[in-house]
């Protein structure tokens, strides 16, 4: 009689859930184009955010609004965002680390 069906594992004090293949986010949000960004500092501008992302790929949208801790970017292809968010995760932008999950669209 396992816990969640055998798709989590009790580790280090917490459960892990062995279904989530992807990058380090807390939902079972899929991979996609949408990512949701977190941890941005009061004091950042937007051209600074999109600056770091622009490095991987066109980007659809961007809805960022200043003196919010988060901000959505949304790439045109999916495969740019995937890897925006390996290289960018815990990045540290205006001093604060980046914490970047998958969005739903």
């Amino acid at each position: 009689s396992g816990r969640g069906g055998g798709r989590e594992r009790f580790r280090g004090g917490r459960f892990e859930d062995r279904t989530h293949s992807g990058g380090g986010g807390r939902a079972n949000t899929p991979p996609s184009r949408h990512l949701w960004v977190g941890n941005l500092s009061h004091n950042i501008e937007e051209a600074n955010l999109t600056d770091q992302f622009l490095r991987f790929g066109e980007l659809e949208s961007v809805a960022f609004q200043p003196g919010r801790s988060y901000a959505f970017i949304n790439f045109k292809i999916e495969e740019d965002a995937i890897a925006s968010m390996k290289a960018l995760q815990g990045f540290p932008l205006a001093g604060n680390p980046l914490r970047i999950e998958f969005a739903k669209a």
